[in-house]
């Protein structure tokens, strides 16, 4: 015959629940109301940096250059290139002109901020490559831009520590015609010191170099595309194979270790305007690199395009590709619109991190001779576009005299000048517009054109700690184990009545104060 449990002893067990519940509950409760050493006492990783193409001025004249240089703040300026248009375009040298160019930023920049080692990054144009360009003009060479008499990259990567302001800028090793890939290919980690994003550098469509018998020729392309011969190739389509290899992988890498991914370069491929083409600066097996670039970087999780050239601002959809259609090399044929690679038209503002890349064209920081034209396909791609020339192509379809375009239509509006402007932080990308104030066209009663969206991650991790105003992981801990408590304390009294019962089948169940609940 089986005995029961001691009567203390069975009042005891709850007891002992209910005290381990009330005690992970207050740990809960105090571990909340203590400061937390997450994001909530440290300010989470930030940056802010400006950007913007084609900066230079034409006959001396750079009040637009130094209106969009005015407001250059915070944490570094990335030149997307046409830097100075200071050499055969004003009827100067070739070269030889570059440092006036940078004691123009010092004064408009670095001295404006007091901070001679503010990082003013620069990217190759065609008007920097080192050589005439199919027009015959050549404003001066990267390599002066970036040499010790001008602003070289020690100035802001050669400080102990990794701190503010520090570029650990990376070459990809594959620019022979210098000692350094500085203002040609490479990326940037950023902030050094606690990276959450990466910014990758490139040359497009361009041959650089200011001796022909050492200029690099930047395309992307692998063999397996743009080889007729992938067992003998030609020297240019092993070059084009070695930079897609390069990219590639600090692409791969950058996205495994969960940074943001921001690649910037001067000549698009997706472009809205009446002058320019998707340039490929060659054709390779019927292919052109700079559309095979631009769809590798759309379909494997780069987050931003920045890119120059075209004279106007111009943003585009979330975009997963660019269309059926591969369009010649250094043509200015229409891609081909398809939804399909839309992954969000942009119209809220709002894109999710991941769903697709969004590309920014920052062309009119101080130039303004460009138009949009509505009636090629692409432009079907763009979310928002302005002309900072003030009248836009028309190609006969009564659109009128209007400078800019807004989700689908033509719209008039006060357009000029501008910069771009990214803050980045662990799990958003805001992006906004600035006009300079120096407007080209002022309509009577329009707003000016403005610009803003954000990229947002789907949840918002911080480093392994809670969200701002979540539950931290011992509160929820608390939670479940006092819920756990809680059921074994119901299944333990509930057993407790069924002993009773079943041994005293005419005796009523124990009363509150004899199972010590209350």
């Amino acid at each position: 015959m089986s005995s029961s449990p001691p009567r203390e002893s069975m009042k005891t067990i709850p007891r002992t629940i209910g005290i381990l519940m009330i005690a992970l509950l207050t740990l809960g409760m105090v571990e909340g109301l203590l400061p937390s050493h997450g994001g909530s006492v440290t300010p989470p990783v930030s940056f802010t940096f400006y950007f913007g193409g084609d900066t230079g001025y034409y006959s001396g004249v750079y009040t637009e250059a130094m209106a969009s240089h005015q407001l250059v703040k915070s944490d570094f300026f990335l030149n997307l290139g046409d830097i100075s248009y200071n050499g055969t375009s004003n009827g100067n040298p070739p070269t030889g002109n570059e440092v006036d160019w940078c004691n123009f930023i010092k004064a408009n920049v670095q001295n404006r901020l007091g901070n001679p080692n503010y990082p003013y990054v620069m990217i190759t144009g065609n008007h920097e490559d080192g050589h005439a360009t199919l027009d015959g003009t050549n404003d001066g060479y990267i390599d002066a831009f970036i040499g010790d008499r001008c602003m070289p990259l020690s100035a802001f990567n050669s400080q102990s520590t990794a701190g503010s302001g520090y570029i650990n800028f990376i070459g990809s090793g594959l620019c022979t015609e210098s000692t350094t890939c500085y203002g040609k290919e490479g990326y940037f980690d950023y902030p050094a010191s606690d990276p959450i994003a990466r910014i990758i550098t490139l040359t497009v469509a361009d041959t650089v170099g200011n001796v022909s018998s050492t200029r690099v020729n930047y395309n992307y392309c692998p063999l397996s595309v743009c080889s007729q011969n992938t067992s003998s190739p030609s020297p240019t389509e092993r070059v084009m194979d070695a930079h897609w290899n390069w990219l590639t992988g600090v692409v791969s890498a950058a996205k495994n270790a969960g940074l943001w991914i921001i690649v910037a370069f001067h000549k698009p491929c997706l472009v809205p305007d009446l002058l320019e083409g998707c340039e490929g600066n060659g054709n390779y097996n019927g292919h052109n690199p700079n559309y095979q670039l631009e769809t590798y970087l759309m379909s494997h999780g780069v987050d931003v395009i920045l890119t120059g050239h075209a004279h106007i601002h111009a943003r585009s959809k979330q975009l997963t590709c660019l269309g059926p259609t591969e369009p010649p090399s250094d043509s200015k044929i229409d891609i081909t619109y398809s939804q399909s690679c839309v992954a969000n038209d942009g119209s809220s503002g709002v894109y999710n991190r991941g769903a697709g890349t969004v590309q920014i064209i920052e062309g009119a920081f101080s130039q303004r001779n460009d138009q949009l034209n509505f009636s090629r396909s692409d432009t079907n791609y763009f979310a928002e576009a302005m002309s900072a020339r003030g009248c836009c192509w028309q190609y006969g379809n009564g659109v009128g005299n209007v400078c800019c375009w807004q989700y689908g239509n033509a719209m008039n509006l006060t357009a000029g000048n501008g910069l771009g402007m990214m803050t980045v932080n662990a799990t958003q990308i805001s992006y906004n517009f600035l006009p300079s104030g120096i407007h080209s066209r002022t309509v009577a009663g329009a707003s000016e054109f403005t610009d803003s969206f954000v990229i947002k991650s789907p949840s918002n991790p911080t480093n392994g700690s809670s969200p701002p105003g979540g539950l931290s992981p011992l509160i929820l801990g608390a939670l479940v184990a006092a819920a756990i408590g809680v059921i074994a304390l119901v299944i333990v009294t509930i057993s407790r009545r069924r002993k009773i019962s079943d041994q005293n089948p005419s005796k009523p169940l124990a009363t509150a104060d004899e199972t010590g609940e209350t």
